[in-house]
């Protein structure tokens, strides 16, 4: 058996180990399936075959590391983990809405396992139809399992699953890159290349908050390694299973990862037919008419056998009206997008895109920046036909501001000799300037901290108010004191509702203030402000205590936000509805006051409420009539 082993090659034995592992794993879920190891084991496997995969992508593209390349990647994942260490540590942050999404699933998916193997991969691949899927928390488990399981904690332990892999797929596109531009400079182009991709604010921005949304990026680099100097010349199959396999990764990872994967394939079949013409053109008619074939091949089979796969996500998005249930978020259509753009990349990046187009024309080598304009182009044309992007999501843009970024990386090294100085004082900036930008949920322009405090315009005063209060607690204590009061005062079966649903105070707060605890899950619901998006609240009904806040917190969109006008109707009912039990000072002028129903739910006073919401109604009655009825139907009134 020994003899036999040796003769394989590198790739068999691996392949043999992981196969062992996954039989192993087997007969523990059946020997133990309620083992508390099983899912960790499970997280630490799928790690491991990822990280193998993310090298046989690298082998795939014709990318090799030397001594020097390992050194700055183990550098760079240092300066992170410190940099995640300092920023988590230093504030105070309490996970709510999209930035508790992830470690909810985490629970959700750990709870799952905990019953038997078969209910968390049901768990894990049942989510496939929604917006959340479970499949990054496969790979999130390991190490969060030997950590506290707090919200820091959680976004703390993706530099431990998520960045490693992460940085040697930017590390592996780097070379690449460097390959195609035929740079010379090759020492400066990769530190000055890696390091400034690396450190890009937005590639970060969510994971900091709790939103390990980066994950995807491992997919999308995987397809750009895999398909840049690739024009279908030969049919390769492995390459096309890779190709496959992180397309479908990344589209599981987030839902709105497919805007970057029909951005880049459609901007990558105009290269490769754009290619082919030049080939026929040159008199290899044949070679260029196989180009074309290979192309058309591959993109059908691709497209039959994803929408197989992914079926349910697939009809979810043909019938889903995402157009119409995210206008919310839709702050002003594309001219706005292109403002957004061009604050949340920034002038230092600017000027760097700018050497990359001149160094790209000097060698009339226009194919990469091309590519990326054509990718960021189309992903923000469809993307903003639905909404407006928020700053997690600008991670669908990164692949495309990487390969302009490294463009001009190339161009700076190239020219690293003639004042060399003041380059490489610009480049040092760069970073200390991305490095110290603020990562938090109001990040509009990425800004660095002391910039934030040394620019006071008035009519930005109150925005940068909400701020620091989201970003940097300072009534936590408060906050966990009124959850602990619901906590203790609800009886079995017994709900409250919380009428407030802003970014400065909403039921994500009184629910994840003192995590891994959340005792109040089940027990206080999601509340009412999005149009097209939230349903009406029937839980209010149900609720046997009421929490609403004056001022009543509104700093988004007063205009169309529901949760005020429901408040207003509450103003006016409450007194002969429900009776004052406890009060809250929040110390920054907002007092919390819990109330608790006295009389019955009656017909009446539920249609009062529906009836503040008539124009909503009109346009989603299924989300509002069609609710009440099935309610009052239900409570038999």
């Amino acid at each position: 058996m020994t003899k036999l082993l040796s003769r394989l090659p590198l790739s068999g034995r691996v392949g043999l180990g992981f196969a062992a592992g996954a039989l192993a794993l087997l007969v523990l879920g059946i020997a133990a399936p309620g083992s508390s190891l099983f899912f960790p084991l499970v997280s630490l496997w799928c790690d491991l075959a990822l990280f193998a995969g993310v090298l046989v992508v690298l082998r795939m593209a014709g990318v090799r590391f030397d001594l020097f390349h390992c050194a700055v990647i183990v550098g760079l994942w240092a300066a992170a983990l410190l940099y995640f260490y300092w920023s988590l540590s230093r504030r105070d942050f309490i996970y709510y809405w999209d930035y508790a999404n992830y470690i909810q699933k985490q629970y959700a998916a750990e709870a799952a396992f905990a019953q038997s193997p078969a209910a968390g991969f049901g768990l894990i691949f049942g989510s496939f139809a929604e917006d959340y899927t479970n499949f990054i928390s496969l790979f999130l488990e390991f190490p969060f399992c030997l950590t506290d399981r707090t919200g820091d904690s959680f976004a703390f332990c993706q530099v431990f699953s998520v960045l490693p892999m992460l940085l040697t797929l930017l590390a592996g596109l780097v070379l690449k890159v460097g390959q195609m531009l035929r740079v010379k400079h090759r020492f400066w182009y990769f530190l000055i290349g890696l390091s400034w991709c690396a450190t890009f604010p937005f590639v970060r921005m969510s994971a900091v908050l709790g939103q390990p949304d980066w994950f995807g990026l491992i997919f999308a680099f995987s397809i750009l390694l895999l398909t840049l100097d690739f024009r279908f010349e030969r049919l390769e199959p492995l390459r096309f299973v890779l190709l496959f396999a992180a397309t479908a990764a990344v589209i599981l990872s987030r839902r709105w990862y497919l805007y970057f994967v029909v951005g880049y394939y459609f901007s990558y079949a105009v290269l490769v037919l754009v290619s082919s013409f030049k080939t026929g053109k040159a008199g290899r008619k044949r070679e260029a008419l196989l180009q074309v074939r290979n192309l058309v091949l591959f993109g059908l089979l691709s497209l039959a056998a994803m929408v197989i796969l992914l079926w349910p996500m697939v009809s979810r998005i043909l019938h889903y009206s995402y157009a119409d249930r995210y206008a919310y978020y839709n702050g002003g259509g594309l001219a706005w997008e292109l403002y957004l753009q061009t604050f949340r990349v920034g002038l230092l990046n600017f000027i760097l895109i700018g050497m990359g187009l001149w160094f790209a024309a000097k060698r009339r080598l226009p194919a990469l920046p091309c590519l990326a304009g054509a990718e960021l182009l189309v992903s923000l044309v469809l993307f903003t036909r639905v909404q407006n992007t928020g700053s997690h999501q600008m991670l669908l843009y990164v692949p495309a501001y990487v390969i302009l970024f490294l463009c001009g990386a190339a161009g700076l090294a190239e020219s690293i000799e003639h004042f060399k100085i003041p380059k490489l004082c610009f480049w040092v900036f760069t970073l200390l300037f991305a490095v110290s930008v603020r990562c938090s949920p109001l990040t509009v322009m990425a800004l660095p901290e002391f910039v934030i405090h040394a620019f006071h315009p008035a009519d930005l005063a109150e925005y940068q108010r909400l701020d620091e209060l989201t970003y940097d607690r300072k009534d936590k204590p408060q906050i966990q004191a009124m959850a602990q009061w619901l906590v203790e005062h609800l009886g079995e079966g017994e709900v409250a509702y919380m009428i407030p649903d802003d970014m400065l105070y909403n039921p994500g707060h009184l629910r994840n203030c003192d995590l891994p605890n959340h005792a109040l899950d089940g027990k206080l619901p999601d509340s009412f402000s999005v149009p097209g998006t939230h349903y009406f609240p029937t839980g209010f009904f149900d609720a046997r205590y009421v929490v609403t806040a004056d001022p009543f917190p509104l700093s988004l969109a007063p205009d169309t936000e529901l949760g005020h006008r429901f408040n207003a109707v509450f103003l006016q009912l409450r007194e002969t509805t429900h009776q004052q039990v406890a009060t809250f000072d929040m110390g920054n002028g907002t007092v919390f006051t819990i109330w608790e129903r006295t009389t019955p739910v009656t017909r009446e006073e539920v249609e009062t409420y529906l009836h503040e919401f008539d124009a909503e109604n009109a346009k989603y009655p299924e989300m509002f009539s069609s609710v009440v009825e099935n309610w009052l139907a239900v409570h038999g009134l």
